[in-house]
C-alpha cells in the first residue's frame, strides 16, 4: 500500500527537490501545495507525476483540505518572499522594519501549517518534517538579535513543541545550510580588486567549516532519509562542510584566477545592501555561523553522514556552474 507525502511549497527550490526524490520511490504518492496550480512550474511537476493542489499559507482551511490523508508532510516557509513582496510595505506597523514584518508573517504561516497538520495526528499522519533554522538569540545568548530569517522559523519549532505535543512527537527538523546558489549573487560573489585578485568578503573567519548545500540536488535526499528515520531527528542539511578559505581555494583553481577570502565587519558588509536592516540581518547571520555554528551548538543535531546520505561536494557543484557573471 502506498503512502502520501504532502509538500508545502512544491514549486520552490526545497519543495521541488523533495518532490523529485520521492518520485523515485513508487511506494510514495506525492501531492504538492502551491498557490497557483496552473502556473508552468506546477504543470511541469504534474507531468512528472506529482499531484498539485491549491493551498494558501494564510488560509488554514485550505491547508487542512490539502493535507487530508497525508502520511508525511514536508513544510517550509519563505521569509524572503515577504521581503520581496511590494505589498508588504503597506502592511508595516508604525516603526516596524520590513524584516520584522517578514518574521511575524512567516511565524503566522508556520503556525497555520502546524495547526493544520495537527488535525491529522490521530489519523493518518506519521511524520511531519519541518524545514527550520536555529534560534540565534538563544544560542548566541543575545549577542545577535537581528537574524529574523532564522528566529522566525525557530519560533514555529518552539510553538509546536509547546502547544502541539502530539505533532511534536511525530516531527523531525531539517536545518538547511548555506545555499550554494547564493554565492553567485552580487552581494556575495567574489569581486575583482585593483590587483586583479578576486576577493570574497563577509563577516567571519576564513578557517571555520560552513554548511554549504546544493539545494536542488540534496534537500530531497535529506527529507527522504528523514522519512526512513525515527521522528524527533534534528538533521543539519549540509552537502559539504568546508571553510571559506577552502571554498575560495577551490574557486580559484576551477576558474584559473587568483582569489582569496577576506573577513570584514558587519558594518562594512552592510554597505553592500540597499537597506541597512537587511545588511545587518545577513551580516549577523554570517557572524553567528562563524562564532556559534549554523545550529548554534545544539547537541541534538545529526549530520547527513550519520544517516548514510551521499551528498554533493562543493567542488562538484563549482565545476558544473557557469561563473562568467562573477568573472566579468
Amino acid at each position: 500500500m502506498s503512502k502520501t507525502i504532502v509538500i508545502v511549497g512544491v514549486t520552490g527550490l526545497q519543495g521541488g527537490s523533495v518532490a523529485r526524490k520521492f518520485l523515485e520511490d513508487p511506494a510514495w504518492k506525492i501531492r504538492g501545495i502551491t498557490r497557483d496550480p496552473l502556473k508552468p512550474a506546477s504543470k511541469t511537476l504534474e507531468a512528472q507525476g506529482t499531484e498539485v493542489v491549491a493551498g494558501d499559507l494564510n488560509d488554514p482551511k485550505s491547508l487542512i483540505k490539502a493535507f487530508q490523508g497525508a502520511h508525511a508532510i514536508f513544510a517550509v516557509t519563505d521569509f524572503w518572499a515577504h521581503i520581496h513582496d511590494p505589498q508588504s510595505m503597506e502592511k508595516l506597523k508604525p516603526g516596524q522594519l520590513l524584516n520584522e514584518y517578514a518574521c511575524d508573517a512567516e511565524i503566522q504561516q508556520g503556525k497555520n501549517i502546524a495547526n493544520a497538520a495537527a488535525t491529522l495526528v490521530d489519523t493518518t499522519l506519521e511524520l511531519f518534517i519541518w524545514s527550520t533554522l536555529s534560534n540565534v538569540k538563544k544560542w548566541s545568548k543575545g549577542k545577535y538579535t537581528h537574524v529574523y530569517h532564522f528566529d522566525g522559523k525557530a519560533a514555529v519549532t518552539e510553538y509546536i513543541e509547546a502547544e502541539l505535543p502530539k505533532l511534536a512527537a511525530k516531527m523531525s527538523t531539517l536545518q538547511v545550510g548555506l545555499y550554494l546558489s547564493n554565492w553567485k549573487m552580487p552581494a556575495f560573489a567574489p569581486q575583482k580588486n585593483a590587483e586583479g585578485v578576486y576577493v570574497l568578503s563577509k563577516p567571519g573567519r576564513g578557517d571555520q567549516p560552513a554548511p554549504f548545500v546544493n539545494v536542488p540536488r540534496d534537500v530531497g535526499k535529506f527529507a527522504y532519509a528523514l522519512s526512513q528515520a525515527s521522528p524527533r531527528t534534528n538533521l543539519l542539511g549540509a552537502s559539504d562542510l568546508i571553510s571559506m578559505d577552502q571554498y575560495m581555494a577551490l574557486w580559484s583553481a576551477i576558474n584559473n584566477v587568483p582569489a582569496r577570502y577576506e573577513p570584514c565587519t558587519i558594518a562594512e558588509f552592510t554597505k553592500r545592501f540597499p537597506f541597512e536592516f537587511l545588511g545587518q540581518e545577513v551580516g549577523e547571520s554570517a557572524a553567528y555561523d562563524d562564532e556559534f555554528t549554523w545550529h548554534g551548538g545544539d547537541p541534538t543535531i545529526v549530520y547527513p553522514k550519520d544517516l548514510g546520505i551521499e551528498t554533493t561536494t562543493v567542488e562538484e557543484y563549482m565545476k558544473n556552474e557557469d561563473w562568467s557573471s562573477a568573472l566579468a
